[in-house]
């Protein structure tokens, strides 16, 4: 019985060695293996929300995300040192997420509230699928001022309280539709 436990005992340690020494053999040809494989992500889930918003490396802070049958709600925090352009980047990259990146998202909302006053809402977006808008302007999104700009507030239908022309000013809007002739 001890000379059947020594001899297990010394194929074993054999084995082990064998395998420790594989990396160093050459067998694997001298090229790198990949140990995971990347995926461009395809559906929103619960799982991968955290990972797809992370990814887009936002310049503003993000409060909450929700994602419930097909509609992500994005809540930015926006705080002082945040201008409107950065605000303006953002969304158009969970736009581009929400709609060009995943095929399941049909409705995307984004609220931006202020980081310091309780949370109180300066303005939201609610952008969907079936905007038409999305297949033919939306390499038009990255030089447009949506809150001013009365088309863009109208494709991404934006509204905006009161609170935020208190921390910005008052909002003029004006329009990129053409004048009607007379």
């Amino acid at each position: 019985m001890r000379k059947a436990y020594l001899t297990a005992l010394g194929a074993a340690l054999a084995v082990t060695a064998v395998i420790g020494l594989l990396p160093h053999s050459g067998v694997h040809s001298g090229r790198e293996v990949a140990v995971f494989h990347p995926t461009g992500l395809k559906r929103l889930t619960s799982s991968n929300l955290v990972d797809a918003i992370i990814g887009l490396q936002l310049n503003g802070n993000v409060g909450k995300v929700d994602w419930n049958q097909a509609v992500l709600t994005v809540e930015m925090r926006a705080d002082e040192e945040k201008q409107a352009d950065r605000w303006y980047k953002d969304m158009e990259k969970l736009i581009r997420l929400s709609f060009t990146q995943m095929d399941n998202v049909n409705r995307l909302l984004i609220r931006y509230v202020d980081a310091k006053d309780n949370g109180r809402m300066l303005f939201a977006a609610d952008v969907r699928r079936t905007d038409s808008w999305l297949s033919e302007h939306l390499s038009e999104l990255s030089d447009a001022d949506p809150l001013h700009d009365e088309l863009w507030r109208k494709r991404l239908r934006i509204a905006y309280t009161s609170f935020l022309e208190e921390r910005l000013g008052p909002i003029d809007t004006y329009s990129t539709a053409p004048l009607p002739s007379s």
